[in-house]
């Protein structure tokens, strides 16, 4: 499994992304980018026992706007 960031929490949510069609990028900062374009930026050395709950919550968060975009058409 490549390596993503410092983290191998935030390493195992990214990974499972990238499978799923997603592009990791890496500027200073982590970018993920869903296949629409649309994307997520995140820490690359990401400290605290939160961290792989929060790029979950970002990615959530993403999901449900591209579907209520797809919704108001």
């Amino acid at each position: 499994m490549a390596r993503y960031t410092a983290s191998k929490e935030v390493n195992a949510v990214i990974h499972a992304l990238v499978k799923d069609g997603w592009v990791f990028s890496q500027n200073g900062h982590g970018r993920i980018t869903h296949p629409s374009g649309k994307y997520i930026v995140m820490s690359m050395s990401p400290h605290g026992k939160y961290a792989h709950k929060n790029v979950e919550r970002d990615v959530k968060r993403l999901l449900q706007q591209l579907e209520e975009e797809k919704a108001n058409g």
